[in-house]
């Protein structure tokens, strides 16, 4: 048995708690160093500070345990009293010698505790009730340490704890260390407030200690550094206090490259020392295979291993405390510390190499089926299983493109290689789709080619690609509305009925069916769209066809459907983060027109700068889209008195309409607009005096009131009154609104300076 006593300071060498040092590849992880590197003053004020009785430390090894009861036994004005813990104890007379011998230094216990033991058989009967009385007559304060309580195993070892733990009051204390989750009713013994509990996550270090312990370990890393290093151990002590021995070593000072990775060699020893050879043969090879993983379930490892009951092992494992971390409250779900999982990733490569690939497969196969496309994508690159990757991004493609995650599927492209996706159908117009969605119709067209003779190639192509390459054709509509039309039905028999591609299906053949002037049909199938499109959480399909149907109200002369229709697209824009992508531009060109024609101007306003924005970023788009686009901006430029602005608009909508034959609903639009902005045109500035248009160039100027009467030599008076005749006319209210107006007929100043104007 091995017990120790302490005093509260040392006097001239180490107390006994302190001596619980261990070697690990010839490093102290123990002795005086590693204690000055690791000052926990918050922990032990917390150990100090606490009135309960019991204390516990539950962490995997290297979390410090014994080094903070060592730095607590320094600060405390109370004697310290130690066993270190192991097998041997597991038989009661053992345990109770252990302490009897640790306290004696102390406050000796009654000499009827020990000579209950002293008999051949000793009795727990006797012994239990004699110990426990014997710690509550104790008169003096003190701390009983009980270290490696994770060798108490035996029922009789654990009833003589239970009488430990009851025998203690007063201002006396029990502290206890464990490795492995304790064998006592620990949340029972909290909710009576008896019992302190400090776990792993009470036991990190905070980066301001892992700064102390790379400085004293000689190693000045800059702040960037320390921060990637924390980040990497997660504020495992050992860890950082191993990075900061390994950047100390190397010819310059620094940390490890990248970080600390899990085959850096001193962390490996000690993570096999002390966590891996602790363990079954059979839990770490289970471990090992199972390293692939990111997250560990019962059933996915009963998949991935072949084997059975994998959920009580996971279970367990956990609470021998391996750094296996339970992610929820019912042991369902775990994951491996990331140094843990690093090192047995590089032991899994040496033991079976071969199964690497083997294993990502039926891992991505698994997340497959449990419905995520990140891990199942992400696991069959692992397995180099390119093929099937390409088919899972294609099937992510309808949710990801739409709702801002369009990176994720360029970075598995990436991975993949444009080499590669060239060569494949899934993936060919999974680049197509989403340069579509990114307002690129160029790259779209070009990627659509690419993939087209590889839906001819051998073996029959998948319905849902001659579907995708459909809605590609109808969306981009280069063949005029007709052609729109015969694709967007292509794409509609070719796809099954719940398909999440079915709501872009609806939202083309909507389209097709508004250019033509199909209005009841366009009704039916954007309505259609929209409502698919909510349920598959697809925003930017839901998006696009409420903003259809709001022009195709707003046509007819429902402004009330309109203006829902409408608020509901913008609305759906900002709350699915789209606002930055050009193809969402229709829902806010829509939007501007709709508010001006409601008398919303400021809106309006907002949204015609952001929508002319937008529409400059389209790339060889589709013609009818950039035509709606234009002319709906067009059209709130008209309701907002911005002639020149509207000019501008239209002009790019009938350069886009020459090359979209067949729409009789947008050459119809376009000409009304283009009539109702030349009657604005006549009324406004025509209508205006030779003195009042003087006035009006030079609202665009930094100039007051005073100045610009002093400019054209009249009264301030005359000005105010000339101003207010200019915003009757051009029918606004502000000098802010009439400079807009000044602006957009291209009206200059008279004077060569110009600045940005307030509202007076």
């Amino acid at each position: 048995m091995r017990s120790k006593t302490s005093g509260p300071v040392d006097s001239g060498g180490e107390s006994a708690v302190d001596r619980g040092s261990r070697r690990v590849a010839g490093i102290d992880l123990g002795g005086p160093g590693w204690r000055r590197l690791v000052e926990r003053e918050r922990l032990v004020a917390r150990l100090r500070g606490t009135d309960t009785p019991l204390a516990l430390l539950h962490a995997p090894a290297g979390y410090g345990k014994s080094v903070l009861l060592a730095q607590w036994s320094r600060l405390d004005s109370r004697p310290f009293a130690s066993v270190t813990l192991t097998r041997s104890h597991n038989d009661p007379a053992v345990l109770v010698a252990s302490v009897i011998e640790a306290l004696a230094a102390v406050e000796p216990l009654p000499d009827a505790v020990a000579a209950a033991i002293r008999t051949a058989q000793p009795n727990l009967d006797v012994v239990v009730p004699r110990l426990e009385a014997g710690l509550r007559a104790r008169r003096l304060d003190s701390v009983l340490v009980l270290d490696e309580l994770e060798h108490l195993r035996s029922d009789a070892s654990l009833r003589v704890l239970e009488a430990i733990m009851a025998g203690v009051e007063g201002g006396s204390r029990l502290a206890m260390a464990t490795r492995r989750t304790p064998p006592i009713h620990a949340a029972r013994l909290q909710a009576a407030r008896r019992l302190i509990s400090f776990g792993a996550s009470d036991l990190v270090m905070t980066p301001g200690e892992a700064r102390q312990v790379l400085a004293e370990a000689g190693l000045d890393a800059p702040e960037p550094e320390v921060e990637a290093i924390l980040a990497k151990t997660e504020g495992w002590p050992v860890a950082l206090y191993l990075a900061g021995l390994s950047g100390r070593s190397r010819s310059e000072p620094r940390l490890p490259e990248a970080g600390l990775g899990g085959e850096e060699g001193n962390l490996v020893d000690y993570m096999r020392e002390e966590l891996i050879a602790t363990a079954a043969p059979e839990d770490v090879d289970f471990l090992v295979r199972a390293s692939v993983l990111d997250r560990l379930s019962g059933p996915l490892c009963d998949e991935l291993l072949g084997v059975g009951d994998s959920g009580s092992r996971l279970a367990e494992l956990s609470r021998e405390n391996l750094l296996l971390i339970p992610l929820d409250q019912h042991d369902e779900w775990f994951r491996m510390h990331s140094l843990l999982a690093e090192m047995l990733r590089a032991e899994l490569r040496r033991r079976h190499g071969g199964e690497v690939g083997e294993l990502n497969g039926r891992a991505s196969r698994w997340w497959e089926s449990a419905g995520d496309p990140d891990r199942a994508v992400r696991f069959a690159l692992e397995a180099a299983e390119f093929a099937r990757a390409g088919r899972l991004i294609w099937e992510a493609v309808p949710a990801f493109n739409t709702t801002g995650r369009y990176a994720t599927i360029q970075h598995w492209i990436e991975e993949i290689g444009l080499e590669r996706a060239a060569r494949d159908p899934h993936l060919s117009l999974t680049v197509a789709h989403g340069l579509l969605a990114e307002g690129d119709g160029g790259g779209a067209e070009y990627w659509g080619e690419v993939a087209r003779p590889l839906l001819a190639g051998p073996g029959d192509a998948a319905d849902d690609l001659e579907a995708g390459m459909a809605m590609l054709d109808a969306a981009l509509g280069r063949g005029g509305t007709a052609q729109m039309a015969a694709s967007a039905a292509l794409a509609r028999t070719s796809l099954d009925h719940d398909s999440p591609w079915a709501a872009m299906a609806s939202l083309v053949a909507g389209l097709a069916a508004h250019l033509g002037g199909e209005r009841e049909k366009a009704r039916r199938e954007l309505a259609d769209g929209a409502r698919r499109a909510a349920v598959w959480n697809v925003p930017l399909i839901q998006v696009l066809a409420l903003a259809q149907l709001a022009l195709l109200h707003a046509s007819e002369g429902d402004w009330q459907s309109a203006r829902i229709l409408s608020s509901q697209a913008r609305a759906q824009v900002d709350r699915s983060g789209l606002i930055a992508r050009p193809s969402i531009v229709l829902a806010v060109a829509v939007s501007a027109y709709v508010a001006a024609a409601d008398g919303r101007r400021e809106e309006a306003r907002s949204d015609l700068r952001t929508g002319r924005k937008l529409l400059a970023r389209l790339r060889e788009f589709a013609p009818w889209f950039e035509v709606e686009t234009a002319s709906a901006l067009a059209a709130a430029a008209t309701e907002l008195k911005a002639p020149g602005v509207a000019v501008e608009l239209l002009a790019q909508a009938r350069a886009k309409l020459a090359r979209q034959p067949d729409a009789p609903m947008l050459d119809a639009w376009v000409a009304s607009i283009g009539e109702a902005n030349a009657a604005l045109e006549s009324a406004g500035v025509a209508g205006l005096t030779g003195a009042e248009l003087r006035v009006l160039r030079l609202l665009p100027s930094h100039l007051s009131h005073r100045q610009i009467a002093a400019e054209l030599i009249v009264s301030p008076n005359t000005v105010k009154t000339q101003m207010r005749s200019v915003y009757r006319k051009l029918g606004v209210s502000s000098r802010h609104e009439a400079v807009e107006v000044c602006l957009s007929l291209g009206l200059s100043p008279n004077r060569g300076d110009s600045y940005p104007v307030t509202r007076e």
